[in-house]
């Protein structure tokens, strides 16, 4: 479901406000007549599928005493059932108005268990989930074991790796959960103590651990937003989060019919934009790689290969090749599905442990986190410079010439921590919409698209298009900021059909 879809901008729109653009902004189609349905659906019964067989696990070995070879291998299943458990539940939680909470003892082969379920809040499945994250925890530091190498189609874990990546886990769930900016401002909503607790226990500490596996060619192992934006000529990065990068050349929105230029970013993630060789120049516009390539971003030449009717805004010359091993887009790697597949990373950790410092007023502790990307991956400034103006979230992003995107003026720590957040979320499934969802709508007063105005003696050229107010941060006003339950599962119990989004309410009624 593309909710940028009917962005409809004009010349008209020279210096109005974006919330008077044209947007045929829609809800999430929650009816059984619908094709758009799956979109609701997939994750939802996906999740409770996955949930059954982990609960099924529990309960042999809990309920059942079952034995799996040896009493090591019986706990090493436990603890990875707990874990697939408390991971389900959690993304029905950061997905979802209300759910099913469902585990080991609850046995849904008896009719009157069947008959007696109900669903409960986002709020209370968010709890239960952090509980199950909590027993994996205990459960991986109390066992010691090397999980099977077909778990993750190759990749292997330790008991010490997947008491990590719970704790990394726990803090994404604490801190992802609001809906909106008023849940995250509201006291009480997200304990951020407990958020840098859970992250200094996380994934970047000791030895880095990623969370992935190695896909199959998308048989049966794949994470689709690898392939499909791995392989640049059919993803691309928004120009907005290009203008970010390098606001000298990546105009935003996209100049239609023009495009933007070979990027020169003082961000190595970017660099010159070159990558791969003369081999990839008829598919791909390339400029093969030079000792000024970035390490994560590459530039075509051919910037419109997105369908013009879905409007402007996800046309781009930057597509992301971070994880192509390659460097070449090869069909036996991440191009066609194959390799090393990150779905969480240490970075993610960091990060999220720096927003709970630097919410906790521990800026210097917050800079330090913020570094390991911003400096140690991106050679720009530290983070350190910007510990006496701390700022807000209501900053937006920085750009790596190190002003604010909003309004041109010097960078502030929270807005060099929402730049990291917009780089390293990429590709990692819906971190990037949890992270938007939950912080403050915040536009440019003063965009300057086709002068790129952030430079001493720079000059509007005010007879151009989208030199006006500009969103640049939060969701756009109409996307959903939740999913309702299916219209497939209301219609078992005859329940009334709901959606959120659109000319609908973005989000439930529930207090977070």
């Amino acid at each position: 479901m593309n909710f940028y879809s009917g962005i409809n901008i004009s010349p008209s729109d020279t210096t109005a406000d974006p919330s008077a653009w044209t947007r045929s902004a829609r809800s999430w189609q929650n009816d059984l007549s619908a094709a758009g349905r799956t979109s609701v659906e997939v994750e939802w019964f996906g999740m409770y599928s996955t949930l059954s067989s982990a609960n099924d696990a529990l309960r042999a070995i809990r309920i059942g005493n079952v034995q799996i070879g040896s009493a090591s291998r019986t706990k090493r299943a436990e603890t990875i059932a707990q874990f697939t458990q408390a991971a389900t539940l959690m993304v029905i939680a950061l997905n979802y108005d209300q759910g099913y909470y469902l585990d080991e003892t609850k046995d849904l082969t008896k009719p009157e268990v069947l008959a007696s379920l109900t669903r409960i809040s986002r709020k209370a499945l968010r709890d239960s989930a952090l509980k199950k994250l909590d027993a994996t925890i205990a459960l991986a530091n109390a066992n010691t074991f090397t999980t099977e190498t077909g778990w993750a189609n190759g990749v292997t874990y330790h008991n010490t790796d997947i008491a990590k990546i719970a704790n990394t886990m726990a803090a994404m769930l604490l801190t992802f959960y609001p809906r909106d900016d008023g849940e995250t401002s509201t006291a009480g909503v997200v304990d951020w103590a407990k958020v840098a607790s859970y992250a200094s226990k996380g994934m970047s500490t000791g030895t880095p651990d990623t969370l992935a596996y190695s896909g199959d060619g998308c048989t049966a192992w794949c994470q689709d937003m690898m392939p499909w934006f791995t392989d640049y000529s059919s993803g691309r990065i928004s120009t907005r989060v290009a203008h970010f990068i390098d606001p000298a050349t990546q105009l935003d929105p996209y100049p239609l019919g023009i495009g933007n230029p070979q990027p020169n970013s003082p961000d190595k993630r970017m660099g010159d934009g070159s990558f791969g060789d003369a081999t990839l120049e008829d598919v791909y516009s390339n400029v093969p790689k030079t000792p000024n390539a970035g390490t994560d971003f590459s530039w075509s030449a051919t910037g419109e290969v997105f369908r013009p009717d879905r409007g402007y805004y996800h046309q781009s010359n930057i597509g992301i090749t971070r994880w192509d091993a390659s460097g070449k887009e090869d069909p036996n790697g991440q191009y066609a599905g194959y390799g090393y597949s990150p779905v969480i990373t240490p970075m993610m950790n960091d990060l999220l442990w720096a927003e709970a410092k630097l919410r906790q007023n521990d800026a210097a502790g917050a800079a330090t986190l913020i570094d390991k990307t911003r400096v140690t991956r991106g050679g720009l400034s530290s983070a350190a410079l910007a510990v006496a103006t701390p700022g807000s979230p209501a900053d937006g992003p920085c750009m790596s010439n190190g002003k604010l995107a909003k309004d041109g003026t010097a960078c502030t720590l929270w807005s060099e921590l929402l730049y990291e957040y917009e780089i390293e979320l990429l590709q990692m499934g819906p971190a990037s919409y949890w992270n938007q969802r939950r912080l403050p709508l915040v536009k440019a007063t003063a965009w300057e698209r086709a002068t790129a105005c952030r430079k001493t003696g720079c000059t509007p050229n005010p007879n151009t298009i989208f030199n006006g107010p500009r969103y640049i941060q939060g969701l756009i006003p109409g996307t959903p900021r939740e999913m309702p339950v299916p219209a497939k599962e209301l219609a078992i119990k005859a329940e009334a059909f709901y959606t959120f989004g659109g000319k609908q309410p973005a989000k439930g009624t529930e207090a977070p």
